[in-house]
């Protein structure tokens, strides 16, 4: 009898879950939305309690779209979003709404970090220190929202949260650990120092003592989520990871020279080196945070195709919506074709994708998008190719920087939304210079 695995991948904008087969086929895949809420510019959050219910929707909604039964499934893979940060009591409830990935509200903690000192800071190239990473989310609630802090029972990340979920283990995993906690398993964990010189000493009482490997088992499907789901209870939950990095198994781009370009909300840049390394605007490199022995190299721009979403949502004609509805095509495939119409450089438009600040290579919050050179001969299809160039270009400088520190790339292996686009991988590979591969699935 054939055997499957459950995977599910838990990213920003939804929830998404799919079963495959001992070949890795995908047989069925499903996806449940979730929402964003922004109380304030640079802040973003996701309810909790909305996660259980994508969680279990997007699970419910793959079995339904495949003869395959629930009690087939031999094991769960998961992945989520990173650095998003989650507040549970002692009774595993949430205390607040999740701090996600994007959120730059703690800018302020930030610069109070980065002028501690510690050693610890070489992940960082002894920069700027981003305001999306745990310490500084954690620094920012300690002193805006004491109550919330004082009460946390746990405090962990995405990925650990949907691991608790779907199996009642509180542990963390070694690759956000790695990634934005400063944790380095060859010098024994987190760096004391560095948390007690920011102030938050405290915070080892409320973190899991257990780290997990990529792959590790987290323990088995609980009772509950057997009931739920028809998954059988006890069957094995991976150890999972940031989306993007898990990704880079995916693609292979295992090997030094390799570059995975993770695309979606966000854009994640990342290698593997064989040699520790930091350099100044770039993050890394992370030892053992994909592969045990192996280094890790980051670097990443924060707003991408969520700018996209953004213009779409907000600015687009209702002209254009109705002639995507009459031709029956999606409204990214039409504007893909406009912008095509339009030569490089989009007659003087020029984006700077900063809508949710710099990740790098200039680590800055408080950075903020524009859209300059507008004539009223620009239609909305020189801002939708200004927008694709002005994230090129974007890549283009972080690679520049990689290459200053060290890190050279001969070829970039893309995936994710913006891959359905053959205009905007076309552009960033001119942009670039690079040969970018694309997986068939």
């Amino acid at each position: 009898m054939e055997r499957y695995v459950l995977g599910i991948d838990a990213g920003t904008e939804s929830i998404r879950s799919g079963i495959y087969n001992e070949k890795g086929e995908c047989i069925s895949f499903a996806i449940s939305e979730n929402a964003n809420i922004h109380r304030h510019p640079g802040w973003g959050e996701q309810n909790v309690d909305q996660w259980s219910s994508s969680m279990l929707e997007s699970i419910q909604l793959a079995f339904k779209g495949c003869r395959v039964r629930p009690e087939q499934i031999e094991g769960v893979g998961i992945d989520g979003t990173s650095c998003t940060v989650v507040y549970l009591d002692q009774e595993g409830k949430p205390l607040r709404d999740a701090i996600m990935w994007m959120d730059i509200r703690a800018s302020r903690e930030a610069e109070d970090i980065a002028a501690c000192g510690d050693d610890a800071l070489k992940y960082v190239g002894h920069g700027k220190v981003s305001a999306e990473w745990f310490p500084c989310k954690n620094l920012w609630v300690k002193r805006h929202e004491r109550a919330i802090y004082d009460q946390a029972h746990t405090i962990f990340e995405h990925t650990d949260w949907m691991a608790y979920w779907l199996t009642g283990e509180i542990t963390a995993n070694i690759n956000t650990v790695s990634i934005r906690w400063f944790y380095n398993a060859k010098e024994g964990g987190l760096p004391v120092s560095l948390y007690e010189k920011i102030g938050l000493g405290d915070i080892f009482k409320k973190i899991p003592k257990r780290v997990v490997s990529i792959g590790e088992v987290v323990g088995g499907i609980s009772k509950k989520v057997a009931s739920q789901t028809g998954l059988r209870e006890g069957i094995p939950v991976a150890g999972g990871g940031a989306d993007a990095f898990i990704a880079v198994i995916g693609v292979n781009a295992l090997k030094p020279g390799k570059l995975a370009l993770i695309t979606g909300s966000s854009q994640l840049h990342i290698g593997m080196t064989k040699a520790e390394l930091h350099a100044p605007g770039i993050f890394g490199t992370y030892p053992s945070a994909i592969i045990p022995g192996m280094e890790v190299v980051e670097a990443g721009q924060i707003s991408t195709g969520s700018i996209v979403k953004w213009w779409v949502s907000n600015f687009l004609s209702a002209e254009l919506k109705q002639e995507a509805k009459q031709r029956g095509i999606g409204i990214y495939a039409l504007l893909d074709e406009k912008a095509a119409e339009i030569p490089p450089g989009s007659e003087g438009l020029i984006v700077l994708e900063h809508w949710q600040g710099n990740r790098t290579p200039w680590v800055d919050a408080n950075s903020r998008g524009v859209i300059r050179g507008l004539t009223l001969k620009h239609t909305p299809g020189h801002i939708f190719r200004a927008i694709m160039e002005g994230v090129a270009y974007g890549t283009a400088v972080i690679l520049q920087r990689m290459a200053a520190g060290g890190v050279f790339i001969d070829e970039i292996i893309a995936c994710g939304g913006a891959t359905k686009s053959d205009l905007w991988m076309q552009i960033t590979a001119d942009v670039v210079n690079k040969r970018i591969a694309i997986p068939e699935e």
